[in-house]
């Protein structure tokens, strides 16, 4: 087969693609959620030849369209959709602020830090703050780790949570450092992940705050710090642990008769 046949071939396939890209992006407006969907999964499914059409309709449409549009870009991940995309994070409409943030961390590119931190630190919108510690942890970058840490003090607890969640993928000793003191945050969620992550990595310096944490008035901080002081092994843990067994009822009862077997090898059956 001679190479003017096959360019001709691979002329024809292109224009093929492209055409079955339009017709799925019209049907992104379908009134039926599940062909919504289908039209969706398609487009992923075709890739790079629809990138241009959908920056085309990201660009062009009313801003429900734009935001399905932003969001299939993200998950073909393909970086000529980068310039685009960072064009958008100063978007009048914050649903698709968001979305071209999420999309950004989806495309594996470190050199992005710099935008998506400019977001966290700076985005009226918390939800907007907060995809991008999503898309900064996503990215798998440390050198995002600063970044993460600031946004520990932002006035939103859905801010704190995500930033602290992000830092799970970017364990560096600040991070350690900042999931240490995020056990003394005023939000009880951000203080249970905080224990969760610390029980992940096993930190041992964490066992003091850890210890102290047993007397948290949330119920699932007690639960999760229960549980990471046994992950973590050291016995000093288990006069602590005997307090908590011997003093409550229900899940933390529970979690502290675990890792008090965990940590010394015996039934606890009754309080000490």
């Amino acid at each position: 087969m001679s190479k003017l046949v096959l360019a001709s071939i691979c002329v024809g396939l292109f224009s093929c693609a492209a055409h079955q890209a339009e017709y799925y992006i019209n049907q992104l407006a379908d009134p039926r959620r599940q062909v919504r969907l289908d039209a969706s999964y398609a487009l992923v499914q075709l890739g790079g030849v629809a990138v241009e059409p959908l920056i085309s309709c990201a660009t062009t449409g009313r801003d429900s369209l734009r935001y399905i549009a932003v969001q299939i870009l993200g998950q073909i991940g393909d970086p000529r959709a980068t310039p685009f995309l960072k064009e958008l994070l100063s978007d009048d409409n914050r649903y698709v602020r968001e979305q071209a943030v999420r999309a950004l961390g989806q495309l594996d590119n470190p050199g992005l830090h710099a935008a998506l931190a400019s977001v966290l630190a700076a985005d009226s919108v918390a939800e907007v703050r907060g995809a991008a510690a999503w898309s900064l942890g996503n990215l798998r970058d440390t050198t995002a780790v600063p970044s993460l840490v600031r946004a520990l003090a932002d006035t939103v607890p859905s801010v704190r949570r995500q930033a602290l969640a992000a830092l799970q993928f970017l364990w560096t000793p600040a991070a350690e450092a900042a999931a240490l003191a995020a056990l003394r945050d005023r939000d009880d969620t951000v203080r249970y992940i905080a224990a969760q992550l610390l029980g992940h990595h096993r930190t041992h310096r964490a066992l003091a705050a850890l210890c102290l944490a047993l007397a948290d008035d949330n119920i699932w901080v007690r639960v999760e710090s229960a549980r990471t002081l046994g992950r973590i092994g050291d016995t000093t843990a288990v006069v602590p642990l005997e307090h908590l067994f011997a003093e409550r009822e229900g899940p933390d009862h529970e979690a502290a008769k675990e890792a008090l077997q965990l940590l010394t090898g015996l039934n606890y059956a009754v309080a000490p």
